[in-house]
């Protein structure tokens, strides 16, 4: 038997909770005087919270209705043939006319698929994934939500999602955005790619196939502006299975940098099979309202990295700015491990609860083999946003290699002047350590955060650091719970 599949859902409006997604469609041969017609009908789904494409308000709740297309077609096989329907009536509407133009007859059983492009061979369909999907706020894109259903007679069709769908709700202070990016926290999640699924299944599920050479990300492209006084709702279609490792979501406006990052480790929005999963309403922020005032220095470096000019909570290149423990978004009075974050009980040696590579540190065996800080813990990147964020170890070791470094002063504060070929130059200031209660060795020493996780040791993480002697450049790991200065770089700017 082969299989069939959905009519998708294009103009959704309005998403409540966790939404199923079962439709159902019926199918009636009619008069073939001018090629095969068939009627297909959508019911609605009668479970608890639903999607919506038109929200129908009755006196027990809120109703959905999944609408035709102008445009959609539908891939039908009889066991022996594949036609491809094609819908000529009922756009905008639960009833649609699909048309054939040749002659086809149905038999006993009998498959249909949406979208037509799908492969139907023996009781297997297979399709692809794309990498990206087009959508407006609260709709779908054309093609994007892939369905299967078998029938034996004319009346009997039954379409069943063979993915789940995940809603992002936005708003945002006037926030204009192209794109919403959903990645896996799991490398070996398969977005995108190659997919299969038998047909004769009970509750047929799309499945990666063997060779599939997909990724964990899917960009979901849109043209949207945000505001806070409504709340927009975005969906993407994604495998059953996917993101149970928890995601990062990253908002674009045009350029390649996210203007927005968040990151989750929740379970609960792991993709099911027919099921819409919503993530709580998320408002977007982005530095200086919506620009970036933010300066920043191209150093001509082989990744094309830039530097911001200060560092986060300074005003001019020589203020120190803020410290921050590494994790920690923001500056507080005491740091020590009693007062971080991401530990338990006080003591960093063995209560770890993120960012953990080794079951020893981590507390009651904690691990969730993080080594580079997201979005929502880096404190560039939460305190500035618009695509700024914390250098990794390996930057800081392409900015010591690519440049002139000098022990210098600048308005009388000590501090190293990296000093690219192009001429443009880089001032840090020695800005020392917080400990405890207490500022160390500022104007002798200066100790910067990167993102990475110093993996042979959790409890800590690598830092840059440097003084006025010849050889005064290092990379070494610190304890997490101490205060450091951050300064932010970002791959590109459109300011």
């Amino acid at each position: 038997m082969n299989h069939l599949t959905e009519i998708t859902m294009k103009r959704v409006t309005l998403l409540i909770a966790l939404a199923a997604l079962v439709v159902f469609a019926g199918c009636k041969k009619e008069k073939e005087t001018n090629g095969v017609v068939l009627k297909a009908s959508i019911e609605q789904n009668k479970g608890e919270g639903r999607t919506s494409l038109n929200p129908i308000v009755t006196p027990t709740g809120s109703t959905a209705e999944i609408l035709w297309t102008a445009g959609d077609q539908i891939l039908v096989n009889n066991g022996t043939s594949n036609a491809i329907f094609t819908l000529t009536g009922g756009a905008g509407t639960t009833e649609g006319t699909f048309v054939y133009n040749g002659d086809y007859a149905f038999d006993a059983n009998n498959v249909a698929v949406y979208p037509e492009t799908a492969t139907l061979s023996g009781n297997t369909v297979s399709l692809t994934l794309p990498a990206a999907q087009t959508a407006a706020a609260g709709t779908f894109g054309n093609g994007a939500n892939p369905m299967l259903g078998t029938f034996t007679g004319p009346n009997d069709l039954r379409f069943k999602s063979l993915c789940g769908v995940l809603g992002v709700s936005l708003t945002g202070d006037n926030v204009v955005i192209t794109g919403i990016e959903i990645v896996s926290n799991a490398p070996t999640d398969k977005l995108n790619g190659m997919f299969e699924a038998d047909c004769t299944a009970a509750d047929p599920v799309l499945a990666a196939t063997a060779g599939n050479t997909g990724t964990n990300h899917l960009m979901l492209n849109c043209n949207a502006t945000l505001t806070t006084s409504e709340t927009q709702e975005f969906y993407m279609v994604l495998p059953v299975g996917a993101l149970a490792n928890g995601f990062t979501m990253n908002v674009y406006n045009g350029g390649p940098d996210p203007i927005f990052s968040k990151s989750t480790q929740s379970t609960e929005l792991a993709v099911e099979w027919n099921t819409v999963k919503v993530m709580s309403v998320v408002e977007v922020t982005v530095a200086g309202g919506g620009g970036d005032d933010h300066a920043y220095v191209d150093l001509g470096l082989p990744s094309g990295l830039l530097w911001a000019t200060s560092n986060v909570g300074a005003n001019a290149p020589e203020e120190y700015g803020d410290y921050f423990a590494w994790g920690e978004t923001q500056p507080k009075v005491t740091y020590n491990w009693s007062t971080y974050q991401y530990c338990n009980g006080g003591d960093g040696w063995n209560t770890l609860t993120k960012y953990c590579n080794n079951s020893s540190y981590g507390y009651n065996g904690y691990t969730d083999n993080l080594t580079t800080l997201l979005p929502e813990d880096d404190a560039a990147a939460a305190n500035w946003g618009n695509g700024w964020r914390m250098p990794t170890k390996e930057e800081f070791e392409e900015l010591y290699n690519n440049t002139t470094v000098t022990w210098t002063q600048q308005n009388g504060v000590n501090g190293r002047l990296f000093t690219a070929t192009n001429g443009n130059s880089l001032f840090l200031p020695v800005a020392g350590s917080r400990y405890d209660s207490s500022l160390y060795l500022a104007g002798s020493v200066g100790y910067y955060w990167s993102s990475s996780l110093y993996t042979d040791d959790p409890i800590s993480a690598w830092s840059f650091g440097f003084n006025s002697d010849d050889y005064g450049y290092f990379m070494v790991s610190n304890y997490r719970s101490g205060g450091f200065t951050v300064r932010p770089v970002c791959s590109s700017r459109q300011n």
